[in-house]
């Protein structure tokens, strides 16, 4: 619902509405899902830059049912969102919700892209170094180690030899964390154990697959939403978008329908008009939409398969137009969930 500001006319509070009254007055208002999905339950987070928002407000949706991640697996931001549910999955989404009102790109490169552009940058491996991300890390999170977080929980890099992803699920969290998301070209590939790793986005943006290799019996994938089509430009804060939307898409497609073929798959639906993955200023509005988005997604789930349905079968289970790519593999691995309930409150 829409509330008129007093101090200026123009503009209204966004609040969103009230669910529908059945679904409060039932089960103290939590939505039973978590009968629909066989166990082990594994959450895979994606990357995405600014657009890990989007995680926040998907969350914010899952709090409203009874599901829980027996493990998590998470790409770049999936990784950072990932490792905050894993060290506390109760108070999570409110650590969450006061990152991300506070985080800021020179959180992560100190001095923003004016300060990185130089003529000595260019004869660098990366524009900046990681000091910043590092510190913000040492800031944000307690555990230092995998074996400190209370859910087990794999960081995901891609190694540089190989080009393969690597989860990194033990031994020190932070340098992990750090690999995860070392954005080619912008931050520094992280050495760990003798060997170079950059950001998942470059193997397993949104890792699905490896999450059903790995044994999960169902996915819930929290994916990170994309930017409207813009026409590529030459500037930095243009080009590292386009090259990181380049890289991810047809690897997420592919992701998604190897896991679906095998395990059922919940994709939690995302904005498609999002600003740039590395613009921050927008994170509030960004989570908000996808709160939502995944809200109405659940509520419909919950009513296509109502109590006393058998768990779900192997399947993509998502919105009918959740991907704007044509994909064989993809359309036969799909199980549309259609839309009954308005996005923005009760039906």
């Amino acid at each position: 619902m829409a509330l008129r500001r007093r101090n200026a006319p123009g503009t209204s509070l966004q609040v969103p509405g009230a669910r529908p009254r059945a679904v409060i007055d039932d089960n103290g208002g939590i939505l039973p899902l978590s009968r629909l999905l066989t166990p082990p339950v594994w959450w895979t987070l994606a990357g995405g830059g600014a657009h890990g928002a989007v995680q926040l407000g998907t969350l914010q949706a899952i709090r409203e049912t009874d599901l829980e991640p027996e493990q998590l697996l998470g790409s770049s931001a999936g990784a950072l969102t990932g490792a905050l549910i894993a060290e506390d999955p109760v108070a999570a989404v409110n650590r969450l919700f006061y990152l991300w009102a506070d985080l800021d790109l020179t959180d992560l490169v100190g001095g923003g892209w004016v300060g990185m552009v130089s003529p000595t940058s260019f004869t660098r491996s990366s524009l900046a170094d990681n000091a910043g991300e590092m510190a913000s890390l040492e800031e944000v999170y307690d555990a230092r180690r995998f074996e400190d977080l209370v859910i087990p929980f794999g960081a995901v890099a891609t190694d540089m030899i190989s080009g393969q992803p690597t989860v990194f699920d033990s031994g020190d969290l932070l340098p992990a964390l750090l690999a995860s998301s070392a954005i080619p070209g912008v931050f520094p590939p992280v050495e760990i154990d003798g060997r170079y790793y950059i950001d998942a986005l470059a193997s397993a943006n949104l890792p699905a697959s490896l999450a059903m290799r790995r044994g999960a019996g169902s996915i819930v994938a929290f994916d990170t939403g994309s930017s409207p089509d813009k026409t590529i430009g030459t500037s930095l804060q243009q080009l590292v978008p386009a090259v990181n939307a380049l890289l991810s898409t047809q690897q997420r497609i592919s992701s998604l329908a190897q896991a679906a073929a095998e395990v059922p798959v919940l994709y939690l639906p995302t904005p498609a008009d999002l600003p740039g993955s590395l613009s921050f200023n927008e994170s509030f509005t960004t989570s908000r939409d996808s709160y939502l988005l995944a809200r109405a997604f659940l509520l419909d789930l919950a009513e296509a398969y109502p109590t006393g349905s058998p768990a779900l079968e192997p399947g993509l289970y998502c919105r009918p137009d959740a991907f704007s790519i044509d994909s064989e593999n993809l359309s036969r691995v799909m199980r549309p969930v259609p839309v009954r309930v308005a996005a923005g409150g009760a039906s």
